[in-house]
């Protein structure tokens, strides 16, 4: 385990179901790899733009046309649009099918994530035709197809780009929080363990603090699976910000490190049995593939609203991917050091526990929102 740093913490969590540059690749996955001449508009056409006497041309303006005081577009010729930057430039890729004229000759076109695709001219009876694409190879790894968008941030959106690669996260509205997430303080009540709570709208917007305080819970709910081997999964937002335990479970918490965003989860053992059980974390269907996160857990439903309490920790802090039930359950791609788990957690029969996932240091969600996936495996039940 890496060693760890503790985070400022204000109390607020999240609520359920809240490039590489590579040349050649078009918006549409189309393009050709067949190279295209184009006539220089800087040079003037030998049988036009002069007199009978033979005088010269008349001076060009910066856009490279004929002055107007001359003749006007004498012997220019429109070279057509430019291509941008990195996008196919030539004709469109051949059609499957269509007559050819050079037999065994290959042309690619663009496709999937910045790849490629080949076709070949094959030589028939009676002529030549352009044969089926092949297989899209040497796609950017990790990458997205160009002109696809996804969600991002708080209710920003992200547009792939022809490098495919996403881009910035655009359109968060002003003063944006994480969707469905819940925000708790202490302020302005008087009896521990109590708290007011507003809960973020999904349009990214803050609504007004309860009335009234009440005990310190999470929204945010699991079972245990019932059975033996049953795995259940649920897709939660980090949001807010924590300070945590740092080292092994109990620890004590520094309130002057950084802060770092979290979720809290209630799980609850509804069977008749004392439970063991495995939680891993892993990317959700709109999340990085990658991020570095940490995993630790308390007993009984109340949140620990103090840095003492904060401290009284039963498992964890678990850094890492791996463990007795299996290894890298949270099918980190990079390092094992990102998504972690921890093995042969008990919950009696009918408790409650409370499974915290924080982030290892500050956070930016990059090629995704910031989601992640809760799973909890039954690996015993007695």
């Amino acid at each position: 385990m890496r060693s760890l740093k503790s985070g400022l913490f204000a109390i607020a969590f999240a609520g359920l179901f809240g490039a590489a540059a590579v040349v050649g690749c078009s918006a549409d996955g189309g393009g050709s790899g067949i190279d295209q001449s184009a006539i220089d508009p800087n040079q003037p056409d030998p049988n036009a733009g002069t007199t009978s006497g033979g005088s010269a041309l008349p001076p060009k303006t910066p856009d490279g046309t004929q002055d107007d005081a001359g003749v006007k577009d004498a012997g220019k010729k429109d070279s057509g649009p430019k291509p941008e930057a990195g996008v196919d430039a030539g004709p469109p890729p051949p059609v499957e099918g269509t007559a050819c004229s050079m037999p065994n000759s290959k042309v690619s076109k663009s496709c999937g994530k910045c790849g490629k695709a080949e076709t070949l001219c094959i030589a028939e009876d009676g002529g030549s035709t352009w044969g089926t694409y092949g297989m899209c190879l040497n796609e950017v790894v990790a990458g997205c197809v160009p002109g696809t968008t996804q969600p991002c941030g708080n209710c920003g959106t992200q547009t792939c780009s022809a490098f495919c690669g996403w881009g910035a996260c655009t359109g968060q509205p002003a003063m944006a929080c994480p969707a469905n997430s819940v925000d708790y303080t202490t302020a302005s009540c008087s009896t521990a363990n109590t708290y007011r709570s507003r809960t973020c709208s999904a349009t990214c917007q803050w609504g007004n603090y309860s009335g009234t305080c009440t005990q310190a819970t999470t929204p945010n709910k699991m079972n245990v699976p019932a059975a033996v081997g049953g795995v259940i999964s649920a897709k939660w937002t980090l949001a807010g910000t924590t300070h945590r335990p740092s080292g092994t479970c109990p620890d004590v918490v520094d309130s002057s490190s950084s802060s770092v965003p979290y979720a809290v989860v209630e799980l609850t053992n509804p069977t008749a049995k004392a439970a063991e059980v495995s939680l891993y974390q892993s990317k959700s269907a709109t999340g990085p593939a990658d991020i570095d996160l940490v995993l630790w857990t308390y007993n009984g439903a109340g949140l620990p609203l103090n840095d003492t309490a904060l401290g009284a920790c039963v498992v964890g802090v678990a850094d890492s991917c791996t463990g007795s039930t299996a290894s890298n359950p949270c099918g980190n791609v990079s390092t094992n050091y990102n998504f972690a788990a921890v093995d042969t957690v008990a919950i009696p029969a009918g408790a409650t526990i409370l499974v915290y996932s924080g982030a290892y240091g500050s956070f930016t969600p990059i090629g995704g929102d910031s989601t992640f996936n809760l799973n909890v495996k039954t690996t015993k039940l007695q």
